[in-house]
């Protein structure tokens, strides 16, 4: 069941003048209840603005989104649910953050939708819990946390508001290696807790090999891929002409098809490359 649809949605820039750019050209895509849904694309391909129309951020100059079936832009009404029900993280989230301490920055969300203050504790606590933060951080500043932790805190205050979609903008941007890693744990284990549907731009492929059960791959403003993440990286060569960086795997498969080596199809997993490898010579192939 699609819980958000896109109908031919476009959308410009600095439209009427010389500066005018199409950044969605007629662009229709579902996405499912519960999947990890991954888009990628070169600078300016379209990416975020497309996210930036899931949840009524943006209007597009024509088409629709359609939130369980209904068009957000139907009402102010249907707008302000579409809202709380998709919550969107952008990019740098933790410059959002504004508050005195990290309980109110969480609570911020909850608050807006006039809950009671025991539902919004409930839910202040059940969010710092999914982001991996201890009750120690609810009085602290969140100006003095590490660059990770903001991070944590800022998506904590989106799934406050227990949004059926979660969108993240390049949710691993500027993050080292220990940060990525326990950011990308998290997406995975919020999904599998919750059921509900992620959506996430990112620039890393490995990343978005490690998580995204399908891939979105965007180009001049239209959708020039999709499928599962075998399906999106086993075309190795067209992602390079669409100027993204396939993981070294990949890559490194690719050339050993070009040199007449038959591994089979292309892999983009150290796991996967090592058992390829090892079908191979156990076939009696050489490398």
């Amino acid at each position: 069941m699609s819980v958000i649809s896109v109908k031919n949605l476009i959308y410009g820039y600095s439209k009427g003048t010389p500066f005018e750019k199409g950044a969605l050209k007629n662009v229709s895509v579902d996405f499912e209840q519960g999947e990890i849904v991954a888009v990628i694309g070169h600078t300016g391909s379209g990416k975020s603005t497309l996210l930036q129309h899931l949840n009524g951020l943006l209007k597009p100059d024509s088409g629709d989104v359609l939130f369980e079936g209904k068009s957000i832009y139907e009402s102010k009404k249907t707008l302000r649910e579409c809202r709380f029900n998709v919550g969107l993280c952008f990019q740098y989230p933790e410059q959002q953050l504004f508050e005195s301490t990290v309980y109110k920055d969480i609570a911020f969300g909850p608050h807006n939708m006039k809950l009671s203050d025991d539902e919004i504790k409930k839910r202040v606590y059940e969010s710092l819990e999914y982001v991996g933060l201890t009750e120690d951080y609810l009085e602290k500043s969140p100006f003095d946390l590490s660059g990770g932790e903001k991070r944590r805190v800022a998506i904590a205050g989106v799934i406050s508001m227990q949004p059926k979609v979660l969108i993240l903008d390049e949710p691993t941007a500027g993050l080292d290696p220990m940060g990525k890693n326990n950011l990308l744990d998290l997406i995975k284990t919020y999904n599998e807790r919750t059921g509900n549907t992620v959506i996430f731009v990112s620039h890393n492929m490995d990343d978005v090999a490690s998580v995204a059960k399908r891939v979105i791959v965007m180009n001049d403003g239209e959708i020039a891929l999709q499928g599962t993440v075998d399906e999106v990286y086993s075309q190795g060569e067209l992602l390079s002409e669409l100027g993204l960086d396939v993981p070294e795997i990949t890559s490194l498969f690719i050339e050993l098809k070009k040199s007449g080596y038959d591994l089979g199809d292309t892999e983009y997993t150290v796991e996967g490359a090592k058992n390829a490898i090892l079908a191979y010579l156990r076939k009696g192939g050489t490398l």
